[in-house]
Order: structure tokens, then sequence, then C-alpha cells
């Protein structure tokens, strides 16, 4: 699993990103809101594990501009706020628990895995057209055998296949695949193309909004 921590007492960060790197998780750790958004591809995190009183970008408007994207990931909030007020706006922010601090570690863990248990995540999905896409090896597989796409071909496809059913605005995929970098829209256009020629038609364009599958 990867985790994005924001934290910004230094002890405290240190011990659980490290935690859970000796559980066999990654962990991407900031001490400031703006770093973060400026570091962070939100797009890639499988939990957010936040702090809300932290420099610049705090836990609240970080978790707000996540929401804003679309993001799903999950979100707890680790805080030494304990009235109910904070709790309150945490939750009606979207965010999936609330722990106060001080807190065991294996506490975080515990409240982390049975927020995890509702957020099923699939492995692999069909696609049809004898198209089954691996979500843990980032693979397309055509009749068995993997697709050969480039790292952008392969980043558009997995927005799009985490989001299938739904419209992914252009915004949104130019943040994933490109992060803060100028793109073209024409540019992404053009790898849809090239996905289509090698997959066949399972990406719909919705004119002027983005693109789907399914």
């Amino acid at each position: 699993m990867r985790i994005l921590l924001l934290e910004d007492d230094h002890l405290l960060r240190k011990h659980i990103s490290r935690y859970f790197e000796l559980k066999g998780h990654s962990v991407d750790a900031f001490s400031d809101g703006e770093e973060l958004l400026d570091r962070a591809n939100l797009y890639e995190y499988d939990f957010f594990i936040f702090d809300i009183n932290v420099p610049h970008f705090n836990g609240y408007e970080i978790l707000e501009y996540i929401k804003s994207k679309n993001i799903d990931t999950p979100v707890i909030f680790i805080s030494a706020y304990t009235d109910i007020e904070s709790i309150k706006k945490a939750f009606k922010l979207g965010a999936s628990d609330y722990l106060k601090k001080p807190f065991e570690l294996a506490e975080l863990e515990l409240r982390m895995e049975n927020i995890l248990t509702k957020f099923h995540k699939e492995d692999a999905v069909e696609l049809g057209e004898d198209l089954r896409y691996d979500f843990q090896k980032r693979t397309l597989y055509k009749n068995g055998e993997p697709v050969t796409l480039s790292k952008k071909q392969n980043d558009i496809l997995f927005i799009l296949v985490k989001n299938r059913g739904n419209v992914v605005p252009f915004d949104t995929i130019a943040d994933f695949v490109y992060g803060d970098d100028m793109v073209d829209y024409k540019t992404i256009a053009s790898h849809i193309r090239d996905i289509r020629k090698k997959v066949g038609k399972i990406i719909h364009n919705v004119r002027g909004v983005g693109y789907k599958i399914g």
C-alpha cells in the first residue's frame, strides 16, 4: 500500500513512516501542505493520513482540494484538536475517520484496515474485447498478453480504467499524467488515438468534457 502522510511534528512523522514501512508499505511524508501539493501526485496513493494544523495549506484545505478533483482515496485525520466542531468539520469535508492525538500506532493501523474493508480495491478488471487491466501491475492484457504502451499512454489508461463508467475531465487527466507541466490537450488526444490503435475503441470521447471507459 502506498501512503501519503502530512504531519509537521518531525518525531511523529518519523515514527509513523517507520512503522508502516516495516509493515511493507511505502510512505511519502511531508510536513508542509504547500510542499505536499507541489510534489505529490495525489492520484498515486492508496491512503491519506493528514494532520490538520500544518504550515501553509492545512489538512482541511488539502482534503477540500482532493475532493474537488474527485479523488476517492480514504483519508484519516490525526489531530490534537479534540473539540466536536473540528471533528464534525473533518467528516463533513469527507474524512473517513478522525483519530485524536496522542494515539498508539497500532490503533491507527487498525482504523485504516477497517476503512479499507469498505473501500474494496479490485486487483484487475475485465474491459471486454478480450482486454483485462491489472491494477497491481498497471498493465493492460489482450488475449492474455501484455500490451506495450508508453509511460504517458499507460498513465492515461490507468486513470480512465480507475474511473471507468465516469467521464474523466481533460484537466484531471493532465494533472495526473503531467503534474504541473503545461500540456496541450491535443497531446492527450494524440495519446488516446495511439492507445485505440492497439486495443480498439474502448475509450470514448465526451465532446468538450473529457474521456471515459465503459
